[in-house]
């Protein structure tokens, strides 16, 4: 879809509006957006997020995933872009990101425009909420006129209009009395992970993603990036065959819980993995078979020795119910803003 907007220059912001499927492929253009986003010479995303990009563009992320990108341009050339992505189940939460204006045409509005047209777009598709991350004050004042609001550390979501922010978690979050079904995660997990991740409770998991240097510190995540480590893990289970990244969801296909198994690649260390979890407290009590599951996975895939941290006695409670032992304690590991946190290493052997 194409649109024109007048910015605050006088200029003309020329928009393409590319839904699911549209306009991707391993063409001349998206590679030209591919290195307009990612800026490989100075690069301010992550390897995984470039990976994303490069795959969002190709359309070759599995079909779960229903995004959109969004492309402001000025005489024909790229001066901002914008994404977010949903599942095509629900279309219920999402993830925000690749938010670029060239530095040539900040403070005309170029952010602002692309900002409105995806939040938009996301009610208009039957969006509640939606993440995003930053640590820049001037973005985060462009998120904050399209309904953005500060919601953990460095993250901000936009709530559909009318939903009442201090009741919105325990209502998504709510047992819906059924049994909850584990899959494998996929792409259009994206806004549902991190929903989960930034979900001030349970509020002594302190540690949200170990091998990603996440970790909630109520009332904050401190972190650089929101959409990061669903991506990692993502990406990191096509590394190796025993790598497992498993999701526990409601029969709405509500993300509730979720696990990542993944193993060393250093010969030394075969059969070694990290594992990491989350769960919101609504569904503990089906946490423990979920995880002992994907621990059976792991298992027949080679795994014999599987490492978790924790940082609160909750967390260490849900691991040792499937058999985690505490292996050693780091001591004032943990840096909680001027406060030094120490951090339990449990292990399980699975030979």
């Amino acid at each position: 879809m194409e649109s024109t907007h007048i910015l605050k220059t006088g200029e003309r912001l020329d928009v393409t509006t590319l839904g699911p499927g549209e306009g991707r492929g391993d063409t001349a253009a998206n590679r030209e957006l591919w290195w307009f986003i990612v800026q490989p010479f100075d690069p301010w995303t992550s390897p995984g997020e470039n990976e994303l990009v490069a795959r969002a563009l190709r359309g070759a992320t599995d079909d779960s995933l229903h995004d959109v990108l969004i492309v402001g341009r000025i005489d024909g050339e790229i001066v901002g872009t914008v994404w977010h992505g949903t599942s095509r189940n629900t279309r219920e939460v999402g993830g925000y990101g690749f938010v670029r204006t060239d530095p040539a045409h900040r403070g005309k509005g170029v952010a602002q425009t692309l900002t409105r047209l995806s939040v938009e777009r996301f009610w208009a598709d039957g969006g509640l909420v939606i993440y995003l991350g930053t640590v820049a004050p001037d973005a985060a004042h462009v998120y904050e006129k399209h309904g953005y609001r500060r919601y953990n550390g460095i993250a901000m979501r936009a709530l559909r209009p009318g939903s009442d922010p201090e009741t919105f978690d325990d209502d998504y979050f709510a047992h819906d009395g059924l049994a909850p079904l584990a899959r494998n995660a996929s792409f259009g997990d994206i806004g549902g992970y991190p929903a989960l991740m930034l979900s001030p409770e349970p509020r002594d998991w302190r540690i949200r993603d170990f091998t990603e240097a996440i970790f909630y510190d109520p009332p904050e995540v401190q972190s650089g990036s929101c959409l990061r480590p669903f991506v990692s893990s993502m990406l990191r289970r096509e590394t190796h065959p025993a790598n497992r990244f498993k999701v526990l969801v409601t029969r709405r296909d509500r993300l509730v819980a979720a696990a990542g198994l993944f193993t060393a690649t250093a010969a030394p260390l075969d059969g070694s993995a990290t594992l990491e979890v989350l769960c919101h407290p609504a569904y503990g009590g089906e946490f423990s078979s979920f995880l002992g599951a994907v621990l059976a996975e792991g298992r027949e895939a080679g795994v014999r020795t599987v490492r978790a941290y924790a940082s609160g006695e909750s967390r260490a409670a849900a691991l040792a119910a499937v058999g985690f032992s505490t292996e050693s304690t780091l001591s004032r590991h943990l840096q909680c803003g001027d406060r030094a946190v120490d951090v339990t290493v449990l292990r399980r052997d699975l030979a």
